[in-house]
């Protein structure tokens, strides 16, 4: 066990999914506007201090991923 990371029960946990659904585990972290990067299986690994330390809900109705209508040159 790291002190780094969340064990995969701690990510299964925080998501309340089953710690081997990483995929789903993955999009529900970034809904929930957790930091996390996958392993080389997939598994995301979210660091500790990141949990620890958050002092802050993501806002309501915010996303995490590409702006894809930015990336076409349209405005969002």
């Amino acid at each position: 066990m790291s002190d780094t990371w969340l064990s995969p029960d701690e990510v299964g946990e925080l998501t309340g999914l089953r710690p081997n659904s990483w995929k789903a585990q993955c999009r529900k972290l970034a809904a929930m506007g957790v930091p996390f990067r996958p392993n080389g299986a997939g598994r995301p690994l979210v660091e500790r201090a990141a949990i620890l330390n958050s002092t802050k809900a993501p806002a309501k109705g915010s996303t995490r991923g590409p702006n894809w209508e930015g990336l076409n040159g349209k405005a969002a």
